[in-house]
């Protein structure tokens, strides 16, 4: 085992940075010195820069990981800076022509690669494989992309907006969504009286836009959400503009055919084909579901609110497509009731640990070693036969403010091999922001996001159980799109009747008061059992790929814009680029629903992926 890493305070971030820069600027220097292109090797010349990013690399991951985690905006402002540093640092190293001379001289020295194992080769051929005029495309573009992707992905986190609505037009909403919400706003601030603050982040969306009774909320709240993020769209814009400037120096025609060399699928034209098709293929299918959705729609609203509807707009969708579940008897709240967070997560450990040979065990750690008081930390082992030790697992499950708003696997520390022939045993994070429970409640999953938990424990899995010697190729340090392979796959298992029973455990059961207030809201009901009835999960199950192709279709909405946006060849065309109107043309186009009354908003803006490396790879979802 190794002790837990230590977190730094905010005043210590750019100390360490400075730390992490010296020590690599040292080895280089020392490189520079006692190297010529003549004597140069892989054990004098690349070996001990990678041991020395081996060796700094946890301190470089926790710091990065705090731009996601940490409380403070002021912790975040720091590891802004510190990663601003970071990058300069690196450009200047990219700029080093002698340094790469000797790698190239290594390269050239084909008796001593012959020597190397495959990893090594692979480290040799990856290094820094630059020309003079790719060097010049990197100092001109990289650094300040990344630093326009930080600020992007600083405003998600940061968003607080919302709507404030009244008591009535709060009809539908589950008592634990208002519950939530009432200690934020009830009667408060200027807009007293009656209405009720409900935010656009931790759920609050979602839940109006699922239950929500009247047409006029959903609208009125996406609408507003909708409108969010107006400053990320320059920011996105200039991305785009700045990833097609440096593929054109890097002598590619556009930033998808630059960035396909990093991924499985290396042909632009074949991506495109690929999308393509699976639009005609899925669109006719996602024609069959909304007209279905319009044809209880439109009953409802004549029905209940003696309304006409012409078209279908984007606000109905969830609240239908609960409405088409509950006509087979799937109810989603029904069904969360038998998956608090917390327990949930312990039982798919269970399984990983089950297939695996794992055993996890919580550790009692230290204030010092914790981001947030709510984080929880587990050592894992071989369960047999020598019960090695193999890394730690942390979950940083709900929301907060200045928090990442999806899900996602963080590596805490790489593992890697230490010149002593010991190795350096990985640490990585399940860092989510599933919506929190009311102040008594109990945090609990449905469906779709019992889904989104195994898939994401499927990434950390496969964070700790790398073995390598470079901290480069650790985990899953490799093409995204492959990487999201094992996870997608793994999504299976919650649509098997033994995993989602073996998982349940009603939330009453739990602690004394949530069965004390369960029997409240249901006064003439008996005690609910502790494991899922198997006929609800065998309904689930049967209506697996009920809407589905909604479903799919947004992905593929996203993933084609992802595609086109970074196809553009011209600067002319970068130019005139309308993120807004190709974005819900796509949309319209794709998912045949009505986007008239919204082209005005910025929901381009609003998911992180596009800016935090998967950019040309969205299609890894599909």
């Amino acid at each position: 085992m190794f002790r837990l890493l230590r977190v730094p305070t905010t005043d210590q971030i750019l100390p360490l940075m400075h730390q992490v820069i010296d020590e690599l600027i040292q080895t280089r220097n020392s490189i520079l010195k006692g190297m010529t292109p003549e004597t140069a090797t892989f054990a004098n010349t690349l070996l001990p820069l990678a041991q020395t990013e081996n060796a700094v690399q946890g301190q470089l991951a926790m710091i990065d990981m705090l731009q996601y985690g940490a409380p403070l905006r002021e912790t975040q402002d720091a590891v802004h800076s510190a990663l601003s540093l970071y990058a300069e640092a690196r450009a200047s190293w990219i700029a080093d022509a002698g340094y790469f001379r000797l790698l190239q001289a290594v390269r050239d020295n084909r008796e001593d690669f012959e020597t190397l194992d495959a990893e090594s080769r692979h480290l040799l051929e990856r290094h820094g494989a630059l020309g003079a005029e790719e060097v010049e495309g990197f100092l001109q573009e990289g650094a300040n992309i990344g630093q326009i992707e930080r600020k992007f992905q600083e405003n998600l986190s940061r968003e607080n907006g919302g709507v404030w609505l009244t008591r009535d037009e709060l009809e539908g909403i589950p008592a634990s969504d208002l519950g939530k919400w009432m200690p934020n706003g009830a009667n408060g601030g200027e807009q007293g009286g009656e209405k009720i603050f409900v935010p656009f982040a931790n759920g609050g969306t979602l839940a109006i836009l699922t239950y929500a009774r009247r047409p006029e909320t959903r609208k009125k709240m996406f609408l507003a959400d909708n409108l969010k993020l107006k400053s990320n769209q320059p920011l996105f814009e200039e991305i785009i503009r700045r990833r097609a400037q440096r593929a054109h120096r890097l002598h590619h025609p556009t930033h998808a055919g630059y960035r396909l060399q990093q991924r499985m699928v290396k042909d632009p034209e074949w991506l495109g084909g690929f999308l393509n098709e699976l639009k005609e293929t899925l669109c006719a299918r996602g024609k069959d579901e909304i007209a279905v959705l319009q044809q209880k729609r439109l009953k409802d609203l004549e029905d209940k609110h003696g309304m006409n509807g012409v078209g279908f707009p984007p606000w109905d969708k969830p609240y239908y497509m609960r409405l088409v579940e509950e006509e087979v008897a799937i109810d989603q709240l029904q069904l969360s009731e038998y998956y608090p967070l917390e327990k949930t997560a312990i039982g798919m450990l269970g399984i990983f640990a089950s297939v695996l040979g794992l055993q996890f065990e919580p550790v009692a750690a230290e204030k010092e070693s914790l981001w947030h008081e709510s984080v929880r930390v587990f050592s894992v082992w071989e369960s047999v036969p020598s019960k090695q030790f193999i890394g730690y697992l942390y979950f940083d499950l709900l929301w907060r403010e200045n928090k990442y708003r999806g899900t996602q696997s963080v590596n805490l520390q790489c593992g890697y091999l230490r010149p002593d022939g010991s190795r350096q045993y990985p640490a990585t994070i399940l860092m989510c922001s599933f919506p929190t429970p009311t102040p008594t409640g109990c945090a609990l999953l449905k469906h779709h996001q019992v889904v989104t938990l195994f898939h994401e424990m499927g990434h950390g899995i496969h964070d700790l159980l790398a073995r390598t010697k470079y901290v480069r190729f650790h985990g899953y340090r490799l093409p995204p799109d492959f990487g999201e392979m094992p996870s997608m796959m793994l999504e299976n298992w919650c649509w098997m009747k033994e995993v989602l029973q073996g998982l349940s455990c009603h939330y009453t059961t739990l602690e004394h008061n949530y069965l004390n207030e369960w029997r409240k809201q249901h006064p003439n009901s008996s005690d609910p059992p502790k494991k899922i009835p198997a006929d609800l999960v065998e309904r689930l199950i049967k209506h697996r790929y009920l809407n589905r192709g909604l479903y799919h279709l947004y992905q593929l909405s996203i993933s084609i814009f992802d595609f086109q946006i970074h196809s553009l060849q011209k600067d002319a065309e970068i130019e005139s680029l309308d993120l807004q109107k190709l974005w819900y043309d796509l949309r319209e186009e794709i998912e045949s629903m009505d986007f008239s009354e919204c082209r005005d908003g910025y929901a381009f803006g609003t998911f992180s992926h596009l800016t935090a490396g998967y950019d040309v790879c969205y299609y890894a979802y599909l």
